[in-house]
């Protein structure tokens, strides 16, 4: 975090220095007649870009807080499974689904989601969970308990899939390009024109448009770590199924 600080300080200081040659080599005075036209000009600029950069970050953040909790259900949602299996009362059934839970949790732990980050899927937790599935498949009962608790776990699975397509699917999807790139460039002109702005105080310039290059780049940095929520500084973890995996360990 604290880099990513420095690095947008660093940049405004360099967009503040180049505003002294650039107003000098362009006479910027000259265009101090058209100033009411530039500060409208920025005005009506300004807002429509705020709005933008606002309504975009809204969204990249809403879907990070989705993917986050979608995640913390998911890990919730295996531990309870376990505990479901174990109203069964059969040794072997709870040693194969403690097993086959387990293997699932280690293949999404030790994945640490990269590849979804790369834009792909971990093709080696797709089949651990599958077999959690091959296993409830095969349960046999004989009496009206496991009828009922046959009914709950197989029903809790099917809506532990659901939230884990949803997780995949959420965790897949990113921002436009060309909305991105509307982002960028509409910032690129946003700070060409305070370059060009003509400030009777160069100093108080050079401080305005230092301040406008940090926000700009700090939007940027925003947007990219949170619309690829598995890169970057706020990236997501698989710590949530880790701690399943610990309680199912030591609590049962």
């Amino acid at each position: 975090m604290r880099s990513l600080v420095f690095r947008s300080i660093f940049f405004s200081i360099l967009i503040g220095l180049l505003f002294y040659p650039i107003n000098n080599y362009f006479d910027i005075v000259q265009f101090r007649n058209d100033v009411d036209g530039l500060s409208a000009f920025l005005g009506v600029f300004g807002t429509l870009y705020g709005i933008l950069a606002a309504f975009i970050v809204f969204e990249v953040w809403t879907q990070y807080n989705q993917i986050s909790q979608l995640i913390d259900r998911e890990a919730q949602g295996i531990e309870r499974l376990f505990r479901l299996a174990l109203y069964f009362r059969d040794e072997t059934l709870t040693k194969q689904m403690r097993t086959a839970i387990e293997e699932y949790v280690k293949r999404v732990v030790d994945g640490r989601f990269q590849a979804i980050g790369l834009g792909g899927r971990n093709k080696r937790s797709g089949p651990s969970f599958r077999k959690i599935a091959e296993i409830i498949r095969h349960i046999e009962f004989d009496d009206d308990h496991d009828s009922i608790v046959f009914d709950q776990i197989l029903e809790h699975y099917g809506h532990l899939g659901q939230i884990r397509t949803e997780r995949l699917n959420q965790s897949l999807t990113r921002m436009p390009s060309l909305l991105k790139a509307f982002v960028y460039i509409s910032s690129f002109f946003a700070l060409i024109v305070f370059l060009f702005m003509p400030f009777d105080n160069l100093n108080y310039g050079a401080f305005s448009v230092m301040i406008i290059a940090f926000l700009e780049i700090m939007i940027f940095y925003i947007i990219e770590d949170l619309d690829n929520p598995f890169q970057g500084h706020w990236k997501l973890t698989p710590k949530p199924f880790s701690m399943a995996l610990k309680h199912i360990r030591e609590d049962y």
